[in-house]
Order: C-alpha cells, then sequence, then structure tokens
C-alpha cells in the first residue's frame, strides 16, 4: 500500500515542521498516529541523484495506547492523549535489507508498560514478504530499550552503533543513577556480547557513510551519541531516526 506519511517534530522550544513524502507504510495509520514520537522520516530533494536508491518502509509493530501528551511536549494539555504507534523502518535495495531501530520484546516492557496489538518486530517482516534472517544490517538510533532491544532478533544482520554510545552506556554512564535513563542493562550486554562475535559496526561520529547511500549523523543528543540515518530516496535525501533528532540538509 502507497500513502503519504506526515512527521511531527519538535525542539526544545517546541517548533512544528510538517513534511510530507510519499513511501510505503504496512499498517492502517490515523491522522494523530502519524504524527510519530518515536521515530520520523523527512526528506529534501537530492542535488544530484545517486546510484544506489531504496524504498522504505515503515513496518508497525504495536501500540501504546493512550499516552499522555504532555510527557512528550511540554505545556501540552495534560488531558490530551494518543496513541502512539511504535515501528521500525525498513529500507530495501542495492541487495541489502536494513533495520532502522529494532523494537523491543521481552518480557519486562510488558510488565512496565501497556502494549496493544503486539507482533515482534522479526515477524512483522511476514507484511512485506522478509524473515529475520533476510536482514542484512540493524541500526541503532539510539539506546533507548524501545529502539535497541531487538537487535538480537535479526541473527545474520550486523548492528551498527555510534562507538560513543555503546562506550558510555557500556561503561560510565552506570556510574550514576541518574544518567542512564531508558536504557536496558541486559541491551547493553547484548550490544557488548554482539561485539565479541564481530557482528557489530561501530560508527565514529558525524556524516559517515556506512554503506552505499546509508549516511550516518549524529545531530542532536537524545541519548549520549544518538544518531540518525540518511537515505537516497526516489530522488530526495530521506532522513530517518528518534524523535526529538531530525534534521534536513541539503547534499
Amino acid at each position: 500500500m502507497v500513502g503519504y506519511f506526515s512527521y511531527f517534530s519538535y525542539s526544545s522550544v517546541f517548533l512544528v515542521f510538517l513534511v510530507f513524502l510519499p513511501l510505503r507504510y504496512t499498517h492502517p495509520v490515523s491522522n494523530s498516529l502519524a504524527l510519530c514520537l518515536l521515530s520520523a522520516i523527512v526528506a529534501v530533494p537530492a542535488l544530484a541523484q545517486s546510484k544506489t536508491e531504496y524504498e522504505v518502509y515503515a513496518i508497525r509493530y504495536a501500540t501504546i495506547p493512550d499516552f499522555p501528551v504532555a510527557s512528550l511536549v511540554a505545556g501540552a494539555d495534560r488531558a490530551r492523549k494518543l496513541d502512539i504507534a511504535m515501528m521500525v523502518w525498513l529500507v530495501r535495495g542495492n541487495g541489502r535489507n536494513i533495520l532502522v531501530d529494532s523494537g523491543f520484546y521481552h518480557e519486562q516492557f510488558f510488565r512496565q508498560w501497556h502494549i496493544a496489538d503486539f507482533v515482534k518486530p522479526s515477524d512483522a517482516l511476514a507484511r512485506v514478504g522478509l524473515k529475520a534472517e533476510d536482514i542484512t544490517d540493524v541500526i541503532i538510533t539510539h539506546m533507548h530499550w524501545d529502539h535497541a532491544d531487538g537487535m538480537d532478533l535479526f541473527p545474520k544482520a550486523r548492528v551498527w552503533l555510534q562507538k560513543d554510545e555503546l562506550q558510555y552506556y557500556a561503561g560510565e554512564a552506570w556510574q550514576s543513577r541518574s544518567t542512564h535513563g531508558g536504557i536496558d542493562p541486559d541491551d547493553v550486554i547484548e550490544a557488548v556480547k554482539l561485539n565479541t562475535q564481530g557482528r557489530v559496526g561501530l560508527v565514529n561520529g558525524d556524516a559517515q557513510e556506512i554503506l552505499p547511500g546509508i549516511t550516518c549523523y549524529t545531530g542532536g543528543r537524545h541519548t549520549y551519541a544518538s544518531q540518525f540515518v540518511g537515505v537516497n530516496y526516489q530522488g530526495w535525501n530521506g532522513y530517518i531516526g528518534q524523535r526529538q533528532h531530525v534534521s534536513l540538509r541539503k547534499p
């Protein structure tokens, strides 16, 4: 199905930008859910098209219902709630199936949150005709549990993380109780384990092309060293990232 996905972002002064981009999605998305608050893709025209282009799919695997908007946007009406669509992004092309973020699936998160319509992210790939072992790469934008917990679901994938993000959350972050909010220790241990197996690609800072037509940018800091992903998409440069930090850049 081809549709339009709208993007909602806010900065420290809570400016709102809406950008519309044709892309494929795998679940009906209402207007409120289309204002995706956990991940987003925006685009600008490419001045020179790359020979490597990709298709981008938003794959919905769960919903967090009745989430208070005031927990996301400062100054919002405390009575206002919305359903958050939990999604991973599939980037297909050049012989690769790349996921941006991996979702979550471990039991403790279902005790902590009310989760509806859950499908394990690896199983949700069936909607686009793929299996977990078909994924070649997983790019983790940041180590929060809802983005990084499923990194072990894709047995043949190389996992891409900012080097500083992994080093910080595998070490210094745990010296204080206030510097690892939203980070699950089991996810950190899994990332270290995958690294010992030679399956982690460490991204060294801003504007690093890790695959043809796929570039990681650091931008703002949602976590210690979060990143977003630039993708050549149908003559546009699209950018996929976590909720706060999405930027527009011309090539």
